[in-house]
């Protein structure tokens, strides 16, 4: 009974091992759809530094656009980012557009879920941002399509 014993102990030990080396070095995307780093950068905004920013446009992913609350809360903190932070949205953008899912905050842009939102003035806003005008003109066609939208 104790030689059973030992043996499922050694067993289990060294499946536990392989699974740990099998899945050494592969990616897991903790960032998409993380709502509790979206509440952090509503917390942060005032405040937000350029990690925190790229931290919270990782979130933001195709995958997520069945999740509800994520969208929702996502979409909100989003535009108080781009309104209140113009500069280091943009610009953190632009620094790491090749680690974000651009297409997908893009079509967050366009289709602000609150009422709220001063499109104009953050269309404005990020008119008078200094990053290049590939992206840019991005951004603003996407505020244009979300004021159609809402007119």
């Amino acid at each position: 009974m104790k030689r059973l014993l030992k043996m499922k102990t050694i067993l289990l030990i060294f499946l536990t091992f392989s699974l740990y080396v099998s899945s050494f070095g592969q990616k897991t995307d903790s960032l998409k759809c993380n709502i509790s780093i979206v509440l952090e950068m509503e917390d942060s905004i005032e405040t937000a530094t350029g990690e925190l920013t790229v931290r919270f446009l990782k979130t933001f992913g195709q995958e997520c656009r069945n999740n509800a609350e994520f969208s929702e809360i996502g979409n909100e903190t989003l535009f108080k980012v781009i309104q209140k932070q113009p500069n280091l949205f943009c610009e953190t953008l632009e620094k790491y557009e090749s680690e974000v899912d651009l297409n997908s905050i893009l079509l967050e842009i366009e289709s602000p879920v609150i009422d709220l939102i001063n499109l104009d003035l953050t269309k404005e806003q990020v008119s008078q941002t200094k990053i290049n005008q590939d992206l840019k003109k991005r951004l603003l066609n996407a505020l244009d399509k979300a004021i159609e939208k809402t007119n």
